[in-house]
């Protein structure tokens, strides 16, 4: 008798529900976004800035859920390809606006529609109801998890400064 193999999604766990969730986000933007020549990440930061307009660097990591050294080497690589466009902000000495260049804005707005096409299409057969009720979940576990990252840092300075016997 042959063993019968798992339903992957059928006996997931949350946690490995969330990352097939993502991983296959990112599957689809590779895929979409071959012929643009952009990454996943790229994408986020262009769909930031069209929709928020300019932004230093910490808040626009933040908005793309990327750290600061990462955001930092996207954003160097979007400009020199001349995607993006760096000034002083003149409302903070020691800061700079990034901003998408004016000969990105058509780009900006036909992946604006990608973006748009993407996000209909991912919710496909789930009601408002099971939409909100997804979303509310995933904040929870977002917010447990980054609960869980804040006590690991304080416990591992906790241990840092034990000394040992």
């Amino acid at each position: 008798m042959q063993e019968q193999t798992p339903d992957l999604l059928t006996d997931a766990g949350i946690g490995a529900l969330a990352a097939a969730v993502r991983r296959s986000l990112k599957q689809v933007l590779w895929a979409r976004l071959t012929p643009y020549k952009l990454s996943p990440q790229q994408f986020w930061v262009i769909l930031v800035l069209l929709e928020k307009g300019p932004s230093s660097l910490h808040p626009l990591a933040q908005q793309v859920w990327m750290d600061d050294p990462t955001a930092s080497r996207v954003v160097k690589a979007m400009v020199k390809g001349g995607w993006l466009t760096t000034k002083p902000d003149p409302r903070h000495g020691r800061r700079i606006l990034i901003d998408l260049a004016p000969g990105a804005m058509a780009l900006a707005h036909e992946l604006q529609d990608l973006a748009t096409a993407l996000r209909a299409s991912m919710v496909v057969g789930l009601s408002p109801v099971e939409q909100e009720n997804l979303k509310g979940g995933l904040r929870k576990m977002i917010g447990n998890l980054e609960a869980m990252y804040s006590a690991t840092l304080v416990q591992d300075a906790t241990k840092s400064r034990t000394p040992m016997p």
